[in-house]
């Protein structure tokens, strides 16, 4: 007689499980700006698993005169110069990190910058 054997499935190494933690994404709001006043901002990214790898504005402008800029290998975006309009201008921060063989976390934060 021949005992019939189970076998357990062996995990596939290369299937990861994606990463569910939020992002977070500070301040929670921007300070006022005036025209023809340099303005600068920093909007730190935590509780990344791994690096950030794009920061892009997903909806809204920035104000004329107003940057975003990321460097790569930070896990923070400055937003700097000199407002040149007045105005109440709403814009929406979206973040996206490394993926190491599943997608990476994403998130976004809505922001408002006026500008007086």
């Amino acid at each position: 007689l021949f005992a019939r054997v189970e076998e357990t499935p062996t995990p596939d190494p290369y299937i990861f499980p994606p990463v569910t933690t939020p992002l977070k994404i500070e301040p929670d709001s921007l300070p006022n700006a005036q025209t023809g006043v340099e303005y600068e901002i920093e909007i730190h990214v935590s509780d990344n698993v791994t690096p950030v790898s794009s920061v892009f504005l997903s909806n809204g402008m920035l104000p004329a005169g107003l940057e975003l800029v990321f460097v790569d290998d930070e896990d923070s975006i400055t937003i700097s110069g000199t407002p040149e309009e007045a105005g109440t201008f709403t814009f929406t921060v979206f973040v996206s990190c490394v993926g190491t063989m599943v997608a990476g976390q994403t998130g976004e934060k809505e922001y408002v910058i006026v500008v007086e």
